[in-house]
């Protein structure tokens, strides 16, 4: 009989002590979930949405991503946003960029050569893009045709010299932009420094291409081109039809090449420039 209390008594305590390693065990599963919990929290916190930062480079707008996105898009890191967690991506490109799709790039003429085509083709970095906003922050090109008369060859069976009136021509250097499926602007030519245009975002890509002659005096530092992309239901997208839109109270209109009135009016100018009216 005593031995029988003995062997109940040890079964007892191994019941006991296989709880407790039971209940050790289940604690710190729980402390290892509490863990892993915490660690996926921070986690969480570095997903952020792409929207516009001001980088660390004077004069440059940037797109918030993470430092492998921001590489793999072919961007230069400048500065940091989403509390650190991302940087400051700036995307710039210059002639022979080939093609880019994001909302803010900088299109500049830092390897212009005379006598050739300086080109970027834009696509849209989402569906819902309406249209692109071209911010010319500088833009110097040659001036256009500044000559009232100009002579044209010989004409006639006596051999007369013909003359022509291409004043306000862009002959020498020009900018274009396609829109293919739109009406696209008018060419430009000159000092535009200050000025915008607004263009129809096309499915197929719009190409920006400025044309520099072999005569040019135009320099790799000519143009820098902010190209904005304005979203369908953005409060910034002009109405259709509006080359220029104008937002502020107050302000003043100026053609292209008007130059502080030192300019010459462009020749082809067929364009609408829209002012909406004050909000309150």
């Amino acid at each position: 009989q005593y031995d029988s209390k003995m062997k109940l008594t040890r079964t007892v305590l191994v019941e006991v002590v296989m709880m407790v390693i039971l209940l050790c065990v289940a604690a710190n599963l729980q402390e290892a979930n509490e863990r892993i919990k915490k660690q996926l929290s921070v986690f969480t916190v570095v997903k952020f949405p792409n929207t516009a930062c001001n980088s660390a480079t004077t004069g440059r707008n940037g797109t918030c991503y993470t430092a492998s996105e921001c590489s793999a898009k072919g961007g230069s890191s400048s500065g940091s946003c989403a509390s650190s967690f991302g940087v400051c991506c700036v995307f710039e490109k210059t002639c022979g960029g080939g093609r880019i799709a994001e909302n803010c790039t900088y299109f500049t003429s830092s390897a212009v050569t005379t006598g050739s085509s300086c080109s970027l083709t834009i696509c849209k970095c989402s569906s819902n893009v309406c249209q692109l906003r071209l911010d010319f922050e500088t833009f110097v090109l040659n001036n256009p045709v500044t000559a009232t008369t100009i002579t044209v060859g010989v004409i006639g069976p006596v051999g007369d010299v013909g003359s022509a009136n291409r004043i306000g021509n862009c002959d020498t250097d020009s900018f274009s932009v396609t829109t293919p499926g739109g009406k696209a602007p008018p060419l430009i030519c000159g000092t535009n420094t200050g000025q915008h245009m607004y263009v129809p975002a096309s499915d197929q890509c719009n190409v920006l291409n400025s044309n520099i002659g072999s005569a040019s005096t135009a320099t790799t530092s000519a143009f820098t081109i902010k190209v904005t992309q304005v979203e369908c239901s953005s409060k910034r997208k002009a109405p259709s039809g509006c080359l220029q839109y104008f937002t502020s109270d107050t302000g003043t209109i100026e053609t292209y090449n008007y130059n502080s009135a030192g300019g010459v009016l462009l020749a082809n100018q067929d364009y609408s420039a829209c002012i909406r009216t004050g909000r309150t």
